[in-house]
């Protein structure tokens, strides 16, 4: 996909480091039923949250994934929902993406990512699940957002083990999405050969389930964002 090509481009001379999100070595709980393997309850809240900046933390909502998809672990106050997003898995990315959506993207995408979820737990291949969220938006059940919005990942891509559930290195930095349904690099005038030029120019991500109508303009964020300082 275009941002794994981009992580090569434009992140080739960083070394990865480790996630914050404890001991690599954290026992999983199995999934009985599938083939998802689930993370501890309580890693999985605390990365969930760590995609959004401290100050939206304790008013989110957070959802885990469990053998029948997402579930609801926490109401929140805020409007915002955080959840460490699997969709790629089923096209065999190994990257989890601790997401936390504002109102707009609420609304609009976390339904998709839902509905993916509960797929996955359902052992639906990958083009199961295109088809499904693609009729999903033929139906009206999904909607692109309608406005301008934002979804924190400050957590980064974390790497994640499909065999054994483990988390283990940042894939991705930290870095904001603003909801660009619709939008192409070629709008915003970026290419491969523009972010060698320009290292962490802004480009247009669209690989998650809904294509292009679920398309983000990945802006990479201070990598202390979020995060007390010291």
């Amino acid at each position: 996909m275009f941002r794994s090509a981009l992580v090569i481009i434009a992140f080739a001379v960083h070394v990865c480091v480790f996630a914050s999100t404890g001991n690599s070595n954290t026992p999983v709980a199995m999934n009985p039923v599938g083939m998802q393997p689930l993370i501890n309850r309580e890693q999985e809240i605390e990365l969930a949250l760590k995609a959004a900046p401290i100050h939206l933390r304790q008013g989110a909502t957070v959802f885990v994934f469990t053998k029948h998809g997402y579930e609801k672990v926490r109401s929140g106050s805020n409007g915002f929902n955080c959840m460490v997003n699997r969709d790629g898995l089923q096209n065999g990315d190994n990257s989890v993406y601790p997401t936390c959506w504002d109102p707009e993207g609420s609304h609009t995408i976390l339904p998709v990512m839902l509905r993916v979820g509960e797929l996955l737990a359902q052992d639906k291949s990958a083009a199961e699940i295109k088809r499904d969220i693609d009729e999903g938006f033929a139906r009206g059940q999904f909607h692109s957002p309608s406005k301008a919005g934002i979804a924190y990942m400050l957590a980064g891509d974390v790497k994640f083990d499909q065999k054994s559930g483990q988390l283990s290195t940042t894939e991705f930095p930290p870095h904001y999405m603003f909801y660009a349904p619709g939008v192409t690099n070629a709008d915003i005038g970026v290419s491969g050969d523009a972010l060698k030029q320009t290292p962490g120019l802004p480009f247009v991500y669209s690989g998650y389930s809904g294509n292009t109508r679920t398309a983000y303009i990945i802006v990479m964020a201070n990598q202390n964002a979020g995060h007390p300082a010291h």
